[in-house]
């Protein structure tokens, strides 16, 4: 099944974990060549729950170049050379986020600009890909200017409640037992209109819940995996079908 169509100069904006990247290291060289092919006719855009920080040393070089949404939206960065552009949680919610944190003594990953903070398990896969390029500091939370984005792990239905009452954004992963945390208004989806991306002018890959806004608003949504949020994706496919599916794109 072809999902040729769009557009030459129709974006691909594209989920990197569980979509693309599935060690949390490396994009697998068949998807990295269909991406390359796809570039050729059509701008990728990478939106990552990971800040771009993070998102930085997964992307080969050769695809680092491309605008870059970051922290489920909280981080946008237009070109390579382009500044990070960020939106940080209010004076408000960030105070909540605090007594939150301090009330239930949480182990928490809260991402200022550029710098972090992190109180979890050194286990847990976050962990293990965070600031792979080393490019940052790992901070008391008192020392980050902003808070970008939050993960709290957690998956206390209080908690969930408290936050979602307050407007943020929050997404809740049970597989990983945590609770993913961006300002109010801010999803992947919203970055997009920061880049001039409009609705339905766009095809959208994605795997989970904060890639729903993405597909559904999208002139097409794949789904990677079968995430029940997803199913009103147009097409679903596995991970070994990643790179074909991607090439369809062109074909």
């Amino acid at each position: 099944m072809g999902d040729g169509g769009g557009a030459v100069d129709e974006p691909v904006v594209l989920d990197v974990d569980g979509t693309l990247c599935f060690d949390g290291r490396t994009l697998a060289a068949g998807i990295v060549e269909a991406l390359l092919r796809v570039r050729e006719r059509r701008p990728l855009v990478f939106a990552s729950a990971r800040p771009v920080r993070d998102l930085l040393p997964v992307l080969p070089e050769e695809l680092a170049g491309s605008a870059l949404i970051g922290g489920n939206g909280a981080f946008v960065r237009r070109a390579q050379h382009a500044d990070v552009e960020v939106i940080g949680f209010s004076v408000p919610a960030r105070a909540l986020l605090d007594g939150i944190i301090d009330a239930r003594s949480l182990p928490a990953l809260v991402d200022g600009p550029w710098d972090y903070s992190f109180t979890g398990d050194e286990q847990h896969r976050i962990f293990r890909q965070l600031d792979a390029g080393r490019l940052a500091r790992n901070v008391p939370r008192s020392a980050l200017p902003d808070y970008a984005k939050a993960v709290l792990f957690t998956e206390d239905p209080q908690v969930i409640q408290q936050l979602r009452g307050t407007g943020l954004t929050v997404s809740v992963h049970p597989d990983e037992h945590l609770i993913d945390v961006a300002p109010s208004g801010v999803t992947k989806h919203s970055a997009l209109r920061r880049l001039g991306i409009l609705d339905g002018s766009y095809t959208a890959v994605g795997n989970d819940v904060n890639d729903v806004e993405l597909l559904r608003h999208a002139r097409r949504g794949i789904r990677v995996g079968e995430h029940p949020a997803l199913d009103f994706a147009h097409r679903t496919i596995d991970r070994e079908s990643v790179a074909e599916a991607l090439t369809s794109l062109v074909a």
